[in-house]
C-alpha cells in the first residue's frame, strides 16, 4: 500500500517549492508495524489487569480478615452468653482468639463473679474497731488534764 507525503520547503530565495514523495511499505513492514502495536497493546492491558488483580486481593484479604473478626466475636458471644457474663465484661475481659482461651477465661471471670456474689465484698476489719478499752482511758485522762488547764 504506497503511501504519499507531501513536503513543502523553502529555497534561498523564499519561494515555496512542493514536492509529492511516495513511499510504499511491504508485506513484512505491515506484519511488524502490526506486532508492535500488539505488543503494545498486551503490555497495556497485562499492567492494567495486574494492578485490577492487586486490588481485587486486597479486597479478598480484608474480607478474610473482616471475616476472621466476625466469627471471632460471634464466638466471645457465644462463651459469654453461656457463663452468664455480661457485654461490658464480655468485651472488657475476654481477649482470647481460640475457643479454648475463651471459655477458660469466661469460667474464671464467672466464678470470681460468684465468690462475690456468694461471700460479700471481701474486707473482713471493714468497718469494726480494733482499739481497746486501754486505749480510750489514756485518750480521756490526756483530755482531762488538758481542759483542767484551760479552766
Amino acid at each position: 500500500m504506497p503511501e504519499t507525503t507531501t513536503e513543502t520547503t523553502t529555497t534561498e530565495t523564499g519561494s515555496e517549492v512542493e514536492g509529492t514523495q511516495e513511499q510504499s511499505f511491504t508485506q513484512a513492514d505491515v506484519d511488524a508495524l502490526m506486532s508492535k502495536v500488539r505488543g503494545e497493546e498486551k503490555r497495556k492491558a497485562a499492567d492494567r489487569y495486574a494492578s485490577e488483580a492487586k486490588s481485587v486481593e486486597q479486597k479478598l484479604a480484608d474480607l478474610e480478615r473482616k471475616h476472621s473478626e466476625a466469627e471471632a466475636r460471634v464466638l466471645r458471644s457465644d462463651i459469654a452468653a453461656k457463663h452468664g457474663i455480661s457485654a461490658e465484661a464480655r468485651d472488657l475481659f475476654l481477649t482470647g482468639t481460640d475457643e479454648e482461651t475463651l471459655t477458660r477465661q469466661a469460667s474464671s471471670l464467672a466464678e470470681m463473679v460468684t465468690d462475690r456474689k456468694k461471700n460479700g465484698n471481701v474486707a473482713p476489719k471493714e468497718g469494726s474497731t480494733t482499739s481497746t478499752g486501754k486505749q480510750r482511758s489514756e485518750w480521756a485522762g490526756v483530755l482531762d488534764k488538758i481542759s483542767s488547764r484551760d479552766s
